[in-house]
């Protein structure tokens, strides 16, 4: 069976914990830097593929040998949409989009939605930003989720009205229950915990949005 090639996009958002980028990397993937997260990898030693942005946020001149893309800062798609793209070019099917929450709300929000392009192409892929972690889950999908127990673990509609989920090893159970967007239901899907490891999220119908979030607690203890 071919090897899935694997893509990691690195962004500008603030990088509390340098270890969590070097856990994601390994020589062999494809990586990109988005503009300003090529200080990022600069801080964790990791020398990307390719840097691909405006340079609207990155401070200084990238090195001198190091393949970059210049885009016109006049441009409709986000610094990290032109690295997905990059990675699709050149044949990726999974995507880690490191340093992509956290920061400014507005790139948090677009960073979402290329999530949702990537899911569309039939793509894998997980966004990662301060210790949080966020991917889609489709129809007919089911996604084990390996966090610590005491992981909040939250799950919303995305792109539609409502989705129909079932949980496993979660403290609040759910069989085929519906979750809503719109106004005259409240979300319901918010602040569920892990209490086994792996757990699981599986989505009948809709499209769900899954937020893994580590318990703060539980962080410090390790550290």
């Amino acid at each position: 069976m071919e090897e899935v090639k694997t893509c990691l996009v690195i962004g500008a958002a603030p990088l509390r914990d340098p270890q969590s980028l070097r856990r994601l990397y390994r020589p062999g993937l494809f990586t990109v830097c988005a503009d300003g997260g090529l200080r990022r990898a600069q801080q964790c030693g990791i020398r990307p593929d390719l840097v691909v942005g405006d340079f609207d946020s990155f401070q200084g001149e990238p090195p001198a040998d190091l393949p970059v893309v210049p885009l016109n800062p006049r441009k409709d798609d986000t610094d990290m949409l032109a690295a997905v793209n990059a990675g699709l070019e050149r044949g990726c099917r999974r995507f880690l989009l490191a340093c992509g929450l956290g920061g400014r709300l507005d790139h948090s929000y677009a960073n979402l939605c290329v999530l949702h392009r990537l899911h569309a192409l039939g793509c894998e892929a997980v966004l990662f930003g301060n210790g949080e972690e966020a991917c889609l889950v489709g129809e007919g999908e089911t996604r084990s989720f390996s966090c610590a127990v005491g992981t909040t673990v939250s799950v919303f509609p995305f792109a539609c009205s409502v989705c129909r989920v079932s949980y496993t090893g979660m403290r609040y159970p759910l069989d085929g229950g519906e979750l809503f967007s719109d106004l005259s239901s409240l979300p319901m899907g918010v602040s569920n915990v892990a209490e086994e490891t792996p757990c699981s999220v599986t989505v009948h119908s809709g499209l769900a949005l899954v937020l893994c979030t580590p318990d703060p607690d539980a962080v410090s203890r390790d550290n």
